[in-house]
């Protein structure tokens, strides 16, 4: 394709594949990150909408009357870019959540680091599983499953024929309860030894008065909580993994709920 010889019409289609893609990889988890060079960005946005523009050219798409037209067109094509990046993001939420409660319960609550991708403080475990994240995400080629979505996308989605008031609440509340659910069995087996912990050492405070047992508790909580976030590795990466290979199901439900 020569993109620098469109017609006006071509370039109108250009225009909508360049948008949507662009939204996608300016929120997707890794690439929507703020390290990541802006320019950098730009041209991977623009590679990748020539190399799509071909597959999609002779897909059905808006012709606009007008610049008012073209302009809500295109910010539908954008709104569309953000849906598919955000379910993405979900995941990373999960993780964050799970290792914040963590944290919380080990007495780390206080203890927070940068998050180089957001530049949010976020504690220290939900940093460490943060990055044990993005790495099974591109191991999983889980990338490659948002860029073949977007793709889709142009396939199953006509801007013009988009009404985002059919997105029920039901399937908001299941992606959002899903959301939760991945957090709480992400930090189940680490919460529940810290606390039965807790309650051990209630026990011991009960029964031997003369010991005091936040002195004694609180190292021991800490060096029980990262034993098992250690044991917990294979664990938190399989329930990963699981939900990057989710991916494709949640993004067509998405598409035919559009």
């Amino acid at each position: 394709m020569d993109i620098f010889n469109l017609n006006y019409a071509e370039f109108e289609r250009f225009l909508f594949v360049f948008c949507r893609v662009g939204a996608l990889i300016i929120f997707v988890p890794i690439l929507g990150s703020r390290q990541i060079p802006l320019t950098l960005k730009v041209g991977l946005i623009f590679f990748i909408s020539i190399v799509t523009y071909p597959l999609v050219k002779g897909q059905p798409l808006p012709e606009p009357r007008g610049i008012f037209e073209l302009t809500v067109f295109l910010m539908m094509d954008v709104l569309i870019g953000l849906a598919i990046a955000y379910i993405a993001r979900l995941i990373f939420a999960a993780v964050q959540v799970a290792g914040t409660v963590v944290d919380f319960q080990m007495g780390f609550g206080v203890v927070n680091v940068i998050d180089p991708q957001t530049d949010t403080q976020v504690s220290v475990t939900a940093q460490f599983h943060n990055i044990l994240a993005v790495l099974i995400f591109l191991v999983t080629d889980a990338h490659h499953f948002i860029i073949h979505a977007i793709v889709e996308s142009f396939f199953i989605l006509n801007p013009s024929e988009i009404d985002f008031s059919n997105i029920t609440p039901e399937y908001m509340l299941h992606l959002f309860s899903g959301t939760f659910t991945t957090a709480v069995k992400i930090a189940a087996p680490i919460m529940a030894i810290l606390f039965f912990l807790s309650v051990g050492l209630g026990l011991v405070a009960r029964t031997v008065p003369q010991m005091n047992v936040f002195i004694v508790g609180f190292p021991l909580q800490i060096g029980v909580g990262l034993l098992m976030v250690g044991l917990s590795i294979s664990f938190f990466s399989t329930l990963v993994q699981n939900q990057m290979y989710e991916l494709p199901v949640k993004f067509m439900g998405l598409f035919r709920g559009l």
